[in-house]
């Protein structure tokens, strides 16, 4: 309930900024002493136990933001009520309040397309809304939203809108396994947002680079990447992208069997995201620990941030890391010798994968259960996962996960 609060406080302190703090604290008064009255309404009634359908904090948030935004639709200018609104968005996504923050930018989108001054307003919300459906891994809604923006962008001559597209096309492509089309579409954004001298935006690209080398295993390149990007990020104290930042560096280090400086990365990548409220990069940074400890062979601890991770992606509707924290689960059950549990994990994590077409975390998936398989001694499953993990790893360019995964299977 907290991390509710905390949301619906977010809320009403921008609610305060754009219409007035004595204003909202009385809007406020009104719904809770509604509140009250409903809930003493419904005290009287014997017909249903609702001890057992309680959902007091969850119809109050969405009282409360519904409320708010009425509130501001009434007494706002039109101009101020579009701003408002696309702070309102802002905040939802940092609190992985998706369901609300697609409700906010299908409002911005009706608003700002009843005039065409609004034009480049509705392209920004298109690809807002194309963020929140990435987010879901819901790419077909993505790409409908980014080709809408990018038209509108075109026909506007905006080559940073349309540089901002592209970028988000590289991350969709990259959690694809689309990595040589990934990168161009970061490579093209970068050289507009160079041109423009657009800091904030150059370090975003950077670290998506970044993240490109990573996974190929092309550790040198990449670390230079993430060091322009958190120069550029240092400088602007940008707490949310420096929760990005120290997060992927960890991912790094972990990926290079660092164990000890990725958690210091992570740790430092929780510090900025808690400052921030920026809850989608805490979710990541304590699946990251999990897998660490699970490594390092402390299952108590590693279960237990899985488990904390888990409640975070459930809540922002994010099935790629769900999918991710079903492996990770899954090799904690493995290298505790749970095998039948072990196996469920990773075949839930390969149909997620699948289902969102998300090759790495699939092949990584693969090669998990083909050494549980091997483990288990069913030697034909074995070969057959460790194959599959080996062809998508090729693909996606993973050279050197590619030649371990061969190595395993010579030796079967």
């Amino acid at each position: 309930m907290t991390k509710a609060i905390n949301f619906i406080e977010a809320i009403f302190e921008i609610s305060m900024r754009y219409c007035g703090e004595e204003a909202i604290e009385e809007l406020r008064e009104i719904l809770s002493h509604a509140e009250k009255y409903e809930y003493e309404l419904i005290n009287k009634s014997n017909k249903i136990n609702f001890d057992v359908i309680d959902q007091t904090p969850q119809v109050r948030v969405l009282t409360y933001f519904d409320n708010l935004i009425s509130y501001a639709e009434k007494h706002l200018r039109e101009i101020d009520y579009l701003n408002y609104l696309e702070e309102v968005g802002e905040i939802c996504i940092s609190a992985g309040e998706m369901v609300f923050a697609k409700e906010v930018f299908d409002i911005l989108l009706f608003e700002s397309g009843k005039s065409a001054k609004f034009a480049l307003l509705t392209a920004q919300s298109y690809l807002k809304r194309a963020e929140v459906f990435s987010r879901q891994a819901n790419w077909k809604h993505a790409e409908s939203d980014l080709t809408k923006a990018k038209k509108i962008f075109s026909e506007k001559k905006d080559k940073k809108g349309l540089a901002r597209v592209s970028n988000l096309y590289g991350s969709i492509y990259a959690e694809r396994g689309k990595i040589k089309l990934a990168k161009k579409h970061y490579e093209d954004a970068l050289k507009v947002f160079t041109k423009t001298k657009d800091s904030i935006w150059i370090g975003t690209v950077e670290m998506n680079l970044g993240i490109l080398q990573t996974i190929q295993g092309i550790w040198d390149v990449a670390f230079t990447h993430f060091k322009r990007s958190l120069t550029a990020f240092e400088k602007l104290s940008d707490m949310k992208r420096l929760a990005e930042i120290r997060h992927n560096m960890g991912m790094l280090f972990k990926n290079r069997g660092e164990l000890d400086s990725a958690i210091t990365e992570f740790d430092r990548s929780m510090e900025y995201s808690f400052a921030a409220k920026y809850l989608p990069t805490i979710g990541l940074s304590y699946l990251a620990k999990g897998d660490i400890y699970a490594k390092m062979e402390d299952y108590t601890l590693a279960m237990e941030f899985c488990n904390k991770a888990m409640q975070i992606f459930y809540k922002i509707m994010d099935r790629l890391s769900l999918a991710d924290t079903y492996k990770v689960k899954g090799i904690i059950q493995r290298d505790t010798s749970n095998l039948e549990i072990a196996e469920s994990y990773f075949l839930t994590s390969l149909r997620i994968n699948e289902e969102n077409e998300n090759i790495l975390n699939y092949a990584e998936t693969s090669y998990e259960i083909g050494l549980l398989y091997r483990k288990w001694k069913k030697s034909d499953l074995a070969i057959k996962y460790l194959k599959l993990a080996k062809k998508f790893f090729a693909l996606i360019g993973a050279k050197e996960d590619s030649a371990k995964v061969e190595l395993i299977l010579e030796r079967l």
